[in-house]
């Protein structure tokens, strides 16, 4: 199964001048980048990340949940940028305690396609790093896709977890696509500049192995620019900067893969520095440091 960006997407990003921008998509959380406490972003807080993810080169943003309107609020700011969403249902705790949030999001996502249409989708995942049993977390993945189909719903279905423990557990590349969570800071003990190795000679080939004829979305991989580092992994503004300009040269040289930048600002109501960091615009000038390095 292969995505495809709409023809007129295509002609509108090419319309404009970017720098070689590599990554397809941008992550962004639910709250408002900066605050201290989670607040949820408004319509104009999700306009501006559309649109600065549109001026950067991206070609679409991703959720991983659906609270604070947030699937209506990102398609209906994508839509007038012109870029796609790839849209996640969040699930915290275990599959089965949260059947009926997870149903009820399922309606909220058949009404945005009806509204927002078929093409603006990238794909919908089904938990991120869901804490339960591989069987019970693609039980739930074959539920809800086979439901959509039924009631006409096309859009690509998967789960999004750790590239590791896709590696270990095969069973989760079983859907649509392999969607899996790759950090070089976290993951590997390299440093900055390694980066863009890491995903694509070790985390990438190790996916394609395992889930042969898939295709893979990395959908989130970046460095932080605060906190304690791990090993040789450094957190700095500077490394933040290198990490990410070594996997917009390596995205690159395998245009099979997506890749999606982690994260579109800094998250201060998570638990440590390390996690609070990742934020991209207003602190990484992604044209002149990043995109025009390869």
């Amino acid at each position: 199964m292969k995505f495809f960006i709409p023809s007129l997407v295509v002609a509108s990003l090419v319309s404009q001048v970017f720098g070689a921008n590599n990554f397809v998509g941008i992550g962004g959380s639910n709250s408002k980048g900066g605050n201290s406490a989670y607040t949820c972003r408004s319509q104009a807080d999700w306009n501006n990340l559309a649109n600065n993810a549109r001026n950067n080169g991206f070609r679409a943003i991703r959720i991983t949940g659906f609270d604070c309107d947030a699937l209506h609020r990102a398609s209906r700011a994508a839509a007038a940028a012109g870029i796609q969403v790839l849209a996640g249902i969040y699930i915290a705790g275990t599959v089965a305690s949260t059947t009926v949030q997870v149903n009820n999001e399922v309606q909220i996502f058949r009404q945005a396609y009806a509204e927002f249409g078929a093409g603006r989708y990238v794909g919908l995942t089904i938990g991120n790093e869901v804490n339960d049993s591989t069987g019970n977390i693609m039980a739930r993945v074959y539920d809800i896709r086979g439901y959509l189909r039924s009631v006409g719903v096309n859009t690509p279905v998967s789960t999004v977890h750790t590239w590791v423990r896709i590696r270990d557990e095969p069973a989760l590349c079983g859907a649509d696509f392999v969607a899996a969570n790759a950090h070089a800071f976290y993951d590997g003990g390299r440093t900055s500049a390694q980066a863009g190795t890491f995903v694509f000679q070790t985390v990438v080939p190790a996916l394609k192995s395992r889930c042969p004829g898939k295709n893979v979305i990395i959908t989130e991989s970046g460095w932080p620019s605060r906190g304690g580092r791990l090993g040789v992994a450094v957190p700095s503004v500077a490394d933040e900067r290198t990490a990410l300009q070594r996997l917009n040269c390596a995205a690159a040289a395998d245009r099979s893969v997506s890749l999606y930048a982690f994260e579109a600002d800094d998250q201060l109501w998570k638990g440590n520095d390390n996690e609070r960091s990742f934020g991209i615009f207003g602190k990484i000038n992604l044209q002149n440091d990043v995109f025009a390095s390869c």
